[in-house]
């Protein structure tokens, strides 16, 4: 029999469907139309499970939004990506010829990525003007596998754009250079590594159609002002495919590169097989590589 703990992953799996569809827009990365005076954006919708003799399950759900009026552009975006395993225990109790079997089921989360974001700034400039735009930006994520407990970074700069404005609103080829204060918590704290720092932030955006599909390239790069042999870079290239007016299929690609990353707390064993003699750290992987079909739906 299921655990209780299995039936209720299955149940909010199944309730996310409609969950995804009423996002709020504060919630939600920004659409290609932004509208004046009133919120557009869209959200995106990964599942997957498998159960039986064995179990895992998948969930990432994100979303942005974007406002603009005369004088001011606001951008907001969240997500989440939860991935959770099953480890099936099953045993025989009795005597050969009459024994009954039980099963039990331990659940693990195996991935935990959540971020959320929001940038306030002046809107994009028309065709031609590529003078800078004052923006202000806050964000925190957290990154399980990468042992990052929270990260919050608060930036100002100045951003442009360049190229004739898409049909969307947005030009094609956006950038950003800002300054970043930072302050990060890590599962096994590296005394090596100040929790706050100074950093400069640079933000790409680029974007294109081939055909029917939307083709996106984001770049943001962190290099920290006070230790400067730590960089961290994120780049996501993504192409969307429609199926009608308000519904997409989406893949993306994202690659995270942290030249410092986060430290691990391991077991040390003299020989395998022997007891552990007691726990060191060391640094885990600088990259990590995300890749993600979903469901998008535009509003």
């Amino acid at each position: 029999m299921r655990t209780r703990a299995g039936r209720h992953r299955i149940l909010r799996l199944v309730l996310a469907f409609p969950l995804v569809g009423a996002v709020p827009p504060a919630l939600a990365q920004t659409a290609d139309a932004p509208a004046r005076d009133r919120w557009t954006g869209q959200a995106n919708l990964n599942l997957a499970g498998s159960y039986g003799n064995a179990g895992s399950g998948s969930l990432g759900v994100s979303a942005a939004a974007a406002r603009q009026t005369g004088w001011l552009r606001v951008a907001l975006e969240g997500g989440l990506l939860r991935t959770s395993t099953d480890t099936v225990t099953r045993e025989a109790f009795g005597t050969p010829d009459a024994f009954s079997v039980q099963r039990t089921v331990e659940s693990q989360t195996s991935a935990d990525r959540t971020h959320l974001r929001a940038r306030f700034s002046e809107p994009s400039p028309e065709d031609g003007d590529t003078s800078p735009r004052f923006f202000a930006a806050a964000g925190w994520e957290r990154d399980a596998p990468a042992g990052v407990r929270s990260r919050f970074d608060l930036t100002v700069g100045m951003g442009t754009a360049w190229g004739r404005t898409r049909a969307g609103g947005r030009r094609p080829f956006e950038t950003s250079l800002g300054l970043s204060a930072i302050h990060q918590s890590d599962e096994v704290a590296d005394p090596g590594v100040e929790t706050a720092s100074l950093g400069l932030r640079f933000d790409v955006r680029a974007q294109t159609r081939y055909r029917t599909a939307d083709l996106t390239l984001v770049s943001a790069s962190t290099w920290n002002l006070r230790n400067t042999d730590d960089l961290r870079l994120d780049v996501t290239g993504s192409a969307s495919l429609p199926l009608s007016e308000r519904l997409a299929f989406r893949t993306s690609v994202q690659t995270l590169f942290d030249s410092r990353p986060s430290l691990e707390r391991l077991s040390l064993f003299p020989v395998p097989g022997q007891p552990a003699l007691g726990t060191v750290v060391a640094p885990r992987r600088g990259i990590d590589l995300i890749i993600l079909a979903a469901l998008v739906i535009r509003f």
